[in-house]
């Protein structure tokens, strides 16, 4: 489901809950609207409020932190490949084998976090499988000097330190669970509708509770698009791995 999607139920339920409100006022005896019944409902949607507010506030925190990890994750799979690539110049050409696998590597997990139109997709097993060729390479170095033997060991590290950050980027799935968000959303419309049950039905009223419906569901469409880095509007920069493929290419 798209982020833009929920966002739109959630405006739809969160605007409803308003105009439900409203009709409700409309359809009540009038000692059910009393000043009374008003400071109890108040109080009581408060509470939810208040509620509503502070995980709202945990939900923006999380997703932020989520897209940094994913970033940062993504920043050193690219400074493991540089690294990587240049240790493999300094053991000789014939670490050649082990460059343009590594390289092969490096674009098709490009085309598979950032897939350009019109290039075919690559799956997460497809860069697997050449990461492994490429560490593979590397293990096959038959090294001859004490200079060799240490750009191969340390060529293995920085191979392995590609793979962390790799099944770092796999195994990030959402971190904002769906039953979570249907909460938050149930809330919402409680307080837009206790907010509708004692506003004046006119105009005004109607057109503040669609702006403040309209600001709330796109606050969390933002969520949900940090949430999901690299898809949708908000993205994880794919700089520094096209910075990588530029540095390994020469």
């Amino acid at each position: 489901m798209g982020n833009e999607f929920v966002g739109l139920i959630a405006f739809a339920v969160i605007f409803g809950g308003a105009l439900t409100g409203l009709l409700a006022a409309r359809l009540l005896p009038e000692d059910h609207l009393s000043s009374n019944t008003r400071d109890a409902v108040s109080v009581a949607v408060a509470v939810v409020g208040t509620l509503a507010a502070l995980v709202i506030g945990l939900l923006i925190s999380t997703a932020s932190r989520s897209f940094s990890d994913r970033s940062d994750a993504l920043t050193e799979l690219s400074s493991s490949l540089i690294r990587a690539d240049r240790i493999l110049i300094r053991y000789g050409p014939e670490a050649n084998g082990a460059r343009v696998k590594l390289r092969a590597y490096a674009t098709a997990k490009a085309q598979e976090l950032f897939p350009q139109s019109g290039e075919p997709p690559v799956s997460n097993d497809d860069t697997l499988a050449l990461i492994e060729a490429a560490q593979d390479a590397v293990i096959a170095l038959a090294a001859r000097t004490p200079q060799q033997e240490f750009a191969r060991s340390h060529a293995l590290t920085l191979t392995d330190q590609v793979f962390d950050a790799r099944w770092k980027l796999f195994q990030q799935q959402s971190s904002i669970p769906a039953p979570f968000l249907v909460l938050l959303i149930f809330w919402l419309v409680l307080v837009f509708a206790s907010f509708g049950l004692f506003a004046p039905p006119n105009a005004t009223v109607v057109a503040a509770m669609l702006l403040c419906a309209l600001a709330i569901s796109g606050g969390i469409v933002m969520i949900l698009e940090f949430d999901s880095s690299f898809s949708g509007v908000i993205r994880v920069s794919s700089d520094p791995l096209r910075k990588a493929l530029v540095e390994m290419a020469r």
